[in-house]
């Protein structure tokens, strides 16, 4: 697979869904969520060559395990808080899709305290 494939597949769906948003919207809508659910599907292998990078950047670099974490977590909901904002807003629904990113942003800062809060300790030792 490659980025060939998912570009067709992704245009075909899009030109299938507006086809069919003509007679059927919740069927349109339906296709656009399976093919949003299928390219993901089909770009998951591709995350284990990150995964494996990350890690020898964590040993190579001598990085916490925990901000490689926070980092991994962020950016799964940055990847679903947006596809799901994608789809709210092909179906209309701009107010939510745009309250769905505001929560989006405000998850990733769970993850992300841990790496705050060193930066802090870090800045506040300086300090002294």
């Amino acid at each position: 697979m490659n980025i060939i494939s998912v570009c067709v597949i992704s245009v075909f769906a899009s030109v299938c869904a507006l086809a069919l948003r003509k007679y059927n919207a919740e069927t349109a809508s339906l296709l656009m969520i399976s093919a949003a659910v299928i390219l993901s599907v089909m770009t998951l292998p591709f995350l284990s060559g990150a995964f494996t990078a990350l890690n020898e950047l964590m040993s190579t670099a001598k990085i916490k395990n925990e901000y490689i974490s926070a980092l991994v977590k962020a950016l799964g909901i940055c990847f679903v808080t947006q596809i799901s904002a994608n789809v709210c807003r092909e179906n209309g629904a701009q107010s939510i899709a745009s309250q769905l990113e505001i929560a989006g942003k405000l998850l990733i800062l769970i993850p992300s305290l841990p790496i705050f809060i060193d930066v802090l300790n870090v800045v506040s030792e300086f300090i002294r």
